[in-house]
């Protein structure tokens, strides 16, 4: 929240960056409403790490 005050939103350059909720790592922000600066999309990192996982054991077995 204290970034979106001084920003006024989301602004350009901040996809990828991290969303925190009460000191946790929550996700990662994707899109921004053109029409709505303060609200956007996001990836939770729950997923961000499946996905991870899923990569990494693919690589593996074809380095194997």
């Amino acid at each position: 929240p204290e970034l979106l005050k001084k920003t006024g939103g989301i602004v350009q350059g901040m996809s990828g960056s991290p969303i925190i909720q009460n000191g946790m790592l929550v996700g990662a922000v994707t899109h921004v409403f053109v029409n709505d600066p303060a609200r956007g999309y996001g990836i939770l990192a729950e997923n961000m790490a499946e996905i991870s996982q899923k990569v990494n054991t693919e690589l593996d077995q074809k380095a194997s």
